[in-house]
Parts: C-alpha cells; structure tokens; sequence
C-alpha cells in the first residue's frame, strides 16, 4: 500500500499494517524525495510495487535493526543516513552479532537461524544523524532527535510545522517498547519516550502501527505505562530469590511464547537482563549466589523512573 498522509508524506505498508516482522515506511515526496527506514530483505519484491517508479534519493534509518533497514540496498544511489552508535550493526556482521548479544549469550545454531532469517548484509551509510540537526528535503524540515534505548543509536524525526513525529520503533504497540538487545537500556528509553511526549505531537507515524492521530499523548503515556507494569512485575517476583532462568521462564515481558521457543527465552532472557541492570543500578535488586531478590521490599513500591 501506498497511502497519502499528507501532500507530501505518504505511508507504505504492507497488507499487514506492519505487525512484526512487517514494518511501515514513510516516504517524503520533495525536492530529495527520501525513504525513512526500509523494511526487511525478505519483503523486497512487495516494497518494490509498492513503491513503483518513485524515485529515492536519500535513505533515513531509525536505527539499525534489519526490518528498518532491510530493503536499504534497493536504492544503490541513494545516500543512507543513520546515528554513529548504530552504524557498526548496520556495516559489520560481527558487530551486528555483538548488539544482539549473541556472541555472549546464544549458542551458534540460534545464532545462525536467527541471522539467515534476517538475511543480515551490510548497509553502506553515506552520512551521520546528530541529536538537534535539521535535516531539510525541500519544503519539509525534519528536526533530529537522538532516542537511545531501544538501540544506541535509535532516531526519530520531527516535522515540527506540520506536528509530525516520524517515530521508528518507539511504536505504540499494545505489546509496549522493545528492548532485548544486549546494549538495550531501559532507563534511556523512559528519558525518550518522555521527550517524544514534551513534543505534544499532532500525529506520529509509527514503524509498526502506522499513523496513530488520535490521543498522541494518551498512546505514549500508556506506551511507558506498559514497560513499567513489566518491571514491577519482576519486582514483585523476585520478593523470593530466583535465578535468572527462573524470572526468564515466568514470561514476564513477553507474557506468551510462540513456536519457536528458542528465540522466545533467549529474547525474553535478553529483556530480563536489561531490567535487572537497571534495576540493580537503582539499588532496588541484588544478586547473590546467582540468585537475585528485591532490597528492602521495593517489590511492594511502583519502578520508580
């Protein structure tokens, strides 16, 4: 689909809407008519109808997971721009492996499964995103903000005559923000999704929900309420002490598993050390002969931001 949202933003989309592993693109028809962010390789075929003779001169990548980035070799001329914290997982495999964590934490088969799926492979990046840039396409302006915490170098871009914040993967899905990257960091992804907020945005066009323009606010306030109900989850379970397996299995952030279990314990044992870092760096968790538990009853308490 190609759909206008504006005179000169138009979404495309799959038949989905964008539920992951599908992902939404924006494109910006301009004087540099430019994609904000591509979707996985696998889709590569349907983003090329979809996108039929419409040229693209520049590529803005949110950050660099591979259904934001994915069809980027579609468009050899154009010149891809991305933060510097991110660019490494976009240019190198190994360092694509040592983001996920897998290097660490995932044997090679999983390793392996996981990166054929993707169909990982390097994204040429032409130019580097600063935090406060303007970023001028013709008539529309795009401000650049840094929002780490997803991934290190996640972006978002705001189109502030019009109100339209160009949102990446601080989605407003129902599921609520995603952080199970190794160098995820929770505490960074509040500060984001509460500066997203200050904007009071008209609208936001969203990688996985498509443009939301209804309650903008409301969806982000309930957005960070969602990961912060998760962390109290763990609090409260960890009142007792329990190894890392043990919260893992309670399926705490992700709530239910699909099919292929081995990726859903290893993403939801990724998220849990997240929180347990943040945690401990808040003095309210501690860890101690591999188990860890709650300090002083903070599980009673909401995580305090």
């Amino acid at each position: 689909m190609f759909t206008p949202v504006t005179d000169k933003v138009y979404m495309v989309a799959p038949a989905d809407h964008g539920n992951f592993p599908s992902s939404v693109s924006f494109y910006i028809d301009d004087k540099i008519p430019t994609l904000i962010d591509t979707p996985l390789t696998a889709w590569s075929e349907a983003f090329k109808a979809n996108m039929g003779d419409h040229p693209v001169k520049r590529i803005l990548n949110t950050h660099y997971h591979r259904d934001h980035t994915g069809c980027n070799h579609l468009f050899p001329e154009a010149e891809v721009y991305a933060h510097p914290a991110d660019i490494p997982a976009m240019t190198s495999q190994d360092e694509f492996i040592r983001y996920y964590g897998f290097d660490k934490y995932a044997d090679q088969t999983l390793t392996n499964e996981i990166l054929s799926w993707l169909k990982w492979q390097p994204s040429p990046v032409a130019h580097q995103l600063e935090d406060g840039q303007i970023i001028k396409l013709g008539e529309v302006e795009l401000t650049v903000m840094h929002t780490p915490g997803h991934t290190p170098g996640h972006c978002v871009f705001y189109w502030e005559e019009q109100g339209i914040l160009f949102s990446g993967d601080i989605d407003l899905t129902s599921f609520g923000p995603w952080y199970g990257n190794i160098n995820s960091d929770i505490t960074q992804l509040i500060t984001s999704i509460e500066r997203m907020i200050s904007l009071n945005p008209r609208l936001i066009c969203s990688g996985h929900k498509g443009v939301i323009n209804h309650n903008v606010s409301g969806r982000l306030q309930k957005y960070l309420h969602r990961l912060l109900e998760k962390e109290d989850r763990i609090l409260q379970a960890l009142q007792q002490p329990l190894t890392l397996d043990e919260l893992v299995r309670r399926k705490l952030v992700y709530g239910k598993w699909g099919k292929a279990e081995s990726q859903y314990y290893y993403f939801e044992k990724l998220s849990v050390m997240v929180h347990l870092r943040r945690l401990m760096e808040l003095n309210l968790v501690e860890e101690r002969h591999g188990k860890y538990r709650t300090i002083n009853n903070t599980a009673c308490q909401c995580a305090q931001i």
